[in-house]
């Protein structure tokens, strides 16, 4: 068990951090398990929306905003600190 095995098969997670007892130890293998066991974030049908809008904006059909931090914490991810991008947007 490792990292790149939550990801699309024969892509590598890049750009990693550090990982506490390395990418394959027993930290990691118990936090992939249970990922495995949650509900996902997002459905396939949500991203495959995402792909088509992104796509009709690329054709210069469509304005693609994108906002939020590329590495924002969790801590920093409060109802107020969304609200208040979203006003700035």
């Amino acid at each position: 068990m490792n990292i790149d095995s939550l990801f699309t098969p024969g892509l590598v997670a890049a750009q990693q951090p550090q990982w506490p007892g390395g990418a394959n130890g027993a930290e990691v293998t118990k936090a992939v398990e249970t990922l495995r066991k949650l509900p996902p974030l997002v459905f396939a049908g949500e991203c495959d929306s995402l792909k088509e809008r992104i796509a009709i904006a690329q054709e210069g059909k469509a304005f693609w905003l994108q906002g939020g931090d590329c590495a924002e914490t969790f801590e920093a991810a409060t109802a107020d600190s969304i609200r208040n991008r979203i006003k700035t947007i």
